[in-house]
């Protein structure tokens, strides 16, 4: 397994699901694309194997673009928190 980065912010989309934004890590450099299987691990001890739908970006009203990772329906919004890991589990 390969740690990517640590969810910044999770929110859901209405009819698209919960969507993870992963911590800006000065020189961070990762490759991920859709149907990625990842492991979400949670500051509780919570461990869920899941994988990648989409990747979108995030166009904020001030600052630069964001990356934003959207996950299958079955993912909770409330089964994951700020502060979790995603491990890339593929690859």
């Amino acid at each position: 397994m390969t740690f990517l980065f640590t969810i910044e912010e999770v929110f859901e989309v209405s009819g698209r699901g919960c969507v993870i934004v992963p911590a800006i890590v000065e020189g961070a450099d990762f490759k991920i694309r859709p149907r990625d299987a990842i492991q979400l691990r949670t500051p509780e001890g919570l461990m869920l194997n899941t994988h990648i739908v989409s990747v979108e970006f995030l166009k904020p009203e001030v600052g630069a673009c964001r990356m934003a990772i959207v996950l299958p329906p079955d993912v909770l919004r409330h089964n994951i928190s700020r502060g979790s890991d995603v491990w890339l589990t593929t690859g």
